[in-house]
């Protein structure tokens, strides 16, 4: 059956008067200590009343609930802009620091803003696959949050095994490198880590499994403000 609106008009007339704890209020004073609740004929009328204001209060819930969504929505987006705005400026002082200030530290009245180093890393790009991988190598269980693939810890395994591998070869090259010149700083020594790191990483992060996405190492722009 199809609603009548003319009733429905009627009926959001009607609750606009109704005040449901009036009604409440009501009722309760029937309400017998000895007999408990002693029903009076308008009780329906009543509980009718409270029906009518329980169905558009839903509705005025609703529609502001849609209000709060139409706010949350228009302040995503405001906030959106901001951010790409602030990405804009970062990318822009980025090129400058890269191409104009030879990649050097800027340092200004109002915050200083260098170039940060972001060392290479991998990330699980196909978790369906990293699992297969896993079970048919019986590793499942070392990287499972039961019943779920703890993908940060898969990554970070590789990550982990790559610096191993890197302190190794660093520290081989300092003891050779000390053998031949003698003392070097500890500047140098940060040094010839960096250059390990650098040599190897394509290599290492370039053999692992089809399911790991490799990010090269990378420079993004960290501004500190005063």
């Amino acid at each position: 059956m199809t609603a009548n609106p003319k009733l429905y008009e009627a009926f959001a007339e009607e609750a606009q008067d109704i005040n449901v704890q009036d009604l409440m209020a009501q009722m309760l004073e029937n309400y017998n200590q000895e007999k408990g609740y002693v029903p009076t004929p308008a009780d329906e009328i009543r509980i009718r009343k409270m029906m009518i204001a329980m169905k558009f209060l839903e509705q005025e819930r609703n529609h502001l609930a849609m209000l709060k969504q139409a706010i949350m929505d228009e302040w995503d987006t405001r906030i959106n802009a901001k951010s790409k705005d602030i990405d804009g400026i970062k990318e822009f002082i980025e090129k400058y620091i890269k191409d104009v200030n030879q990649g050097k530290k800027l340092s200004l009245d109002v915050g200083t803003a260098t170039l940060r180093r972001n060392p290479p890393k991998v990330k699980v790009a196909d978790t369906e696959k990293a699992v297969e991988f896993l079970k048919q190598h019986n590793m499942f269980e070392q990287f499972a949050k039961a019943p779920v693939l703890d993908t940060t810890l898969l990554q970070n395994s590789y990550i982990n095994d790559f610096n191993k591998q890197v302190a190794n070869e660093t520290e081989r090259r300092i003891a050779a490198e000390k053998e031949e010149k003698g003392k070097i700083t500890k500047k140098r020594e940060g040094e010839i880590k960096l250059e390990v790191e650098r040599e190897w990483a394509d290599q290492y992060y370039g053999q692992l499994p089809e399911f790991m996405k490799y990010e090269p190492e990378n420079q993004k722009i960290s501004i500190t403000m005063k």
